[in-house]
C-alpha cells in the first residue's frame, strides 16, 4: 500500500516490486496507475477487517487457518467459517450479495448501496475522531485489525454445528461496523490527498 500512494502521489517508485508486479499487466503508466489506484481501494477495505490481518495457529492448522477461513462454523446466511462471519461484517450485510455481482450498478442497486452506506455512517457520525480518520499510516491500520484479530477467535470452537453465540455477535458487530466506517473515512481521505487540487 504504501509503495501505490507513493506512486500516486508522483514519487519514483520504478524499482519496487510493487511497481513492478502492477505493470506487467498495464500497458502504460496511466493505465498502471489506474490498476495501482483500484488495488488500493481494495486494500483499504482487506486491511481493515482483523481476519485479513492474522492467521491463527493451532494442533489442527500448524500452517495457519487462513484468516479464519478453516475456521468451521455451522452455515447462517451462508457464511460458514469465521472469516466470512467478519466479511459479513458479522452477519450485518448478508443480504448485499446481490449488489457485488450485478453489474454495472442499475439505479436500484446503486440506491440502495448508497442508502446503506449512508445509515452506517450516521451510525458512528461524531463518535471517530478526525485525527484517527486523517492519517495514511497503513501499518497502524494494519496493526490495529491485528490487536482485534488477537482476541476474535475467544470463546470460540470450530465445528460445523457450532453457531456464533449472541454474546459474540452483540460484541463484535459494533466493532466490525466501525471498521468499516474507519475504512471508507480513512479512503476518502486518501483520496483526497492525492487527488484534491492544492490551494
Amino acid at each position: 500500500m504504501p509503495d501505490i500512494y507513493d506512486w500516486l502521489s508522483g514519487k519514483d517508485v520504478s524499482q519496487t516490486a510493487t511497481y513492478k508486479t502492477i505493470m506487467k499487466y498495464a500497458k502504460s503508466e496511466d493505465e498502471g496507475k489506474s490498476l495501482a489506484l483500484r488495488l488500493i481501494i481494495h486494500y483499504m477495505g482487506d486491511i481493515h477487517q482483523p481476519l485479513h490481518s492474522s492467521n491463527r495457529y493451532s494442533k489442527e492448522h500448524p500452517t495457519g487457518d487462513k484468516g479464519g477461513n478453516d475456521f468451521a462454523l455451522k452455515g447462517h446466511y451462508k457464511a460458514n467459517e469465521l472469516h466470512a462471519v467478519w466479511d459479513s461484517v458479522i452477519y450485518q450485510y448478508h443480504n448485499a450479495a446481490h449488489l457485488t455481482t450485478a453489474r454495472p450498478y442499475n439505479g436500484d442497486s446503486w440506491k440502495k448501496l448508497g442508502d446503506e452506506a449512508d445509515e452506517l455512517a450516521r451510525q458512528f457520525r461524531g463518535k471517530i475522531p478526525s485525527s484517527k480518520v486523517k492519517t495514511t499510516d497503513f501499518a497502524s491500520f494494519r496493526d490495529e485489525s491485528f490487536a482485534i484479530a488477537a482476541h476474535v477467535y475467544d470463546g470460540l470452537t470450530a465445528g460445523k454445528d457450532t453457531v456464533l453465540p449472541a454474546s459474540y455477535i452483540s460484541k463484535y458487530t459494533p466493532i466490525a461496523k466501525e471498521r468499516v466506517v474507519l475504512a471508507a473515512q480513512r479512503l476518502a481521505y486518501m483520496i483526497k490527498t492525492l487527488y484534491e487540487p492544492t490551494r
